[in-house]
């Protein structure tokens, strides 16, 4: 089905449209890896002018409004925390569309707040809506936001455009205001509409979804929204508001989803047991070993509950994989009671092969069925407890899996990304593109991959392309990851909510990979990763179909 795309004309909304991609591959069908000479960066993608949080980028659908954002704060109220900043128009590269200068073009420009250290993200309850766009003219917004907690006193305020991330924006104590039905209001809270897409759920990060090789376009189906068969954990943090972050790492042995509110180990079948059997390994007391000491260590202190599902792969008679993932949960059941006690509640179930969280089929077949061979162990974490980015790798002798999210600290505004330091060229179809790497940095307990994506011709680059992995379909950037040189933990993009798996799910990033697509621009983009425990300077990156990058700088 052809999808229409949006233009930045009257009552045509900002909240970033974007056609997800569940992609093939992390490489895509199409792309050939080129490792060009490292190259200075481009153009500067964003600007401070005066000290004040300032940035210049592109916002909307492609090549949609260039305007400049300062950010003024955010203010604490009774009931509500408020973000105050100001969008000024300086072009649009599209002749046609209202923001370059017609009168009464008005738009919504919805924006979102993440706590880094607190790991939660805060969706407007209404869109700051500029009167009327004019070309050099500052539009005054405040937008409404749940009330943050009294401990946070720095967030990053992220914009659906290729400014991106505004970190270390203070929230200082404000002035009541009315709401009235001026600029800083607008509809129903954290959704918004756009021509040809029907309602795009998401917030200030909109979503629309698709399924299409990564890197490349083609028109998707229609949209749907992910539902749970039942309210997912963490959705709403005791914050009231808050939507809980989620912490992807895999590892050899077991990958681990954690929030703040709750954590899920999945355990390797391949690594816990005999083939096809229930009967445990050599190798799963050391791997059970670890689980029951981080168990102990972060499950809540009043819901003390663990859910134990067994999964097996695509293959073989469902009745037989029903059964064996039953019985392999009550032998990891079994292991834990002799490691943690009575005191918890524990329940053992099977699931057979529904709910893989790899696609199976095509190259990576054998890789899909291994993940999907699993035990997953779930439970509710102690608020405040030391709970930052797990390690997926089990080892009794390792460091505790966690950090103290008291030991991360909100990045500082940065006006300039600085200079490149790797470049990369993937080819997509007959048209390339070049990735220019940006030095990364902490923010809190996250790491920011920063980089911008330049197409090389021939031809515009598509609209809707981007850059998702086919197990973490829903955002802009999932095919890019990150691990420690010489590690074995992979640390995927920061997941906005619970979600079940394989479903579409929103993420950390600026909404949509695709904001100019002209031969030559740059569009500057970014994803929220995990950050590796210890005080780690350089990272391999993993950019999907551009390859991989050794010895990324961390500021």
């Amino acid at each position: 089905m052809a999808v229409r795309r949006p233009v930045l004309a009257s009552a045509v909304p900002l909240t970033a449209v974007l056609i997800m991609t569940a992609g093939c591959s992390d490489s895509g069908p199409a792309a050939v890896r080129v490792d060009p000479p490292r190259a200075p960066g481009g153009p500067a993608t964003a600007s401070a002018a005066g000290g004040g949080m300032v940035k210049e980028g592109w916002f909307g659908g492609a090549d949609g409004l260039h305007a400049r954002v300062e950010v003024k704060g955010v203010e604490r109220q009774a009931a509500r925390s408020v973000l105050r900043l100001a969008l000024t128009p300086l072009a649009s590269a599209t002749p046609s569309a209202g923001a370059s200068g017609g009168a009464g073009a008005t738009m919504p420009f919805a924006v979102s707040l993440l706590d880094p250290v607190g790991r939660r993200f805060y969706r407007p309850l209404t869109g700051g809506q500029p009167a009327q766009l004019t070309v050099g003219a500052a539009q005054e917004l405040a937008i409404e936001y749940p009330p943050l907690p009294q401990d946070v006193q720095r967030v990053t305020v992220i914009t659906p455009g290729t400014a991106g991330e505004f970190t270390g924006v203070p929230v200082t104590a404000g002035t009541p205001t009315g709401t009235g039905t001026g600029p800083g209001t607008g509809t129903s809270p954290g959704i918004s509409t756009s021509p040809g897409t029907g309602t795009v759920p998401g917030g200030g990060l909109g979503r629309g979804f698709g399924a299409v090789p990564v890197g490349t376009t083609t028109s998707p189906p229609t949209p749907s929204t992910p539902t749970p068969s039942t309210t997912p954990p963490g959705t709403t943090s005791p914050s009231g508001g808050a939507t809980d972050l989620y912490s992807i790492t895999e590892g050899e042995t077991r990958d681990v989803t954690s929030s703040p509110s709750d954590e899920t180990l999945s355990l390797r079948a391949d690594v816990l047991f005999e083939s096809g059997s229930d009967k445990l390994s050599a190798r799963a007391g050391q791997v059970l070993d670890q689980a029951a000491a981080d168990i102990r260590r972060t499950i809540s202190a009043t819901d003390r509950a663990i859910a134990i599902d067994g999964h097996t792969d695509g293959a073989g008679d469902a009745s037989r994989n029903l059964d064996l993932s039953r019985r392999r949960a009550q032998a990891v059941e079994k292991e834990l009671k002799k490691r943690l006690g009575d005191t918890f509640t524990y329940t053992a179930t099977g699931k057979g092969k529904a709910d893989p969280v790899a696609k199976e089929g095509g190259s990576g077949d054998a890789a899909a069925r291994a993940r999907n061979r699993r035990v997953e162990i779930s439970y509710k974490v102690q608020q405040g407890a030391a709970t930052g980015t797990p390690s997926a790798t089990a080892t009794p002798s390792a460091t505790p899996s966690a950090s103290p999210t008291s030991s991360a600290t909100p990045a500082t505004f940065r006006a300039q990304d600085g200079t490149t330091v790797a470049s990369r060229t993937g080819r997509f179809g007959q048209a390339t593109r070049r990735l220019n790497v940006k030095p990364f940095y902490r923010d809190g307990s996250y790491l920011v991959a920063v980089f911008e994506i330049v197409n090389e011709g021939p031809g515009d680059t598509p609209p809707d392309a981007s850059y998702a992995h086919q197990d973490y379909p829903g955002g802009a950037f999932t095919a890019f990851s990150v691990s420690v040189p010489g590690g074995k933990d992979v640390y995927r993009a920061v997941r906005i909510g619970a979600a079940a798996p394989g479903a579409y799910a929103s993420y950390v990033d600026p909404g949509r990979a695709t904001f100019r697509t002209g031969v030559g621009q740059p569009a500057r983009g970014f994803v929220y990763l995990p950050a590796p425990p210890g005080d780690v300077k350089r990272v391999t990156f993993d950019a999907g179909p551009f390859g991989k990058i050794d010895n990324v700088p961390v500021n």
